[in-house]
């Protein structure tokens, strides 16, 4: 469903979506949403660790451990 609104020159839409998924896709999702949450709470981790210990750790260093 859309309901155009025009602001000058320029027109926009705005989308409505329901999502259904199945039992099994649901299922999927919740599993992976797991994994990235522990993914990112193990980063939280060392990035205090390390502020801890004292190292000087910038903004891209949980990139760099991730990727090695």
């Amino acid at each position: 469903m859309t309901a155009p609104v025009e602001a000058g020159d320029v027109a926009y839409a705005r989308y409505s979506f329901r999502l259904r998924l199945s039992s099994s896709a649901r299922s999927a999702l919740l599993a992976e949403w797991d994994r990235c949450r522990w993914v990112w709470n193990q980063c939280v981790a060392v990035s205090r660790a390390a502020r801890t210990a004292g190292e000087e750790r910038g903004p891209a260093a949980p990139d760099r451990t991730l990727t090695g």
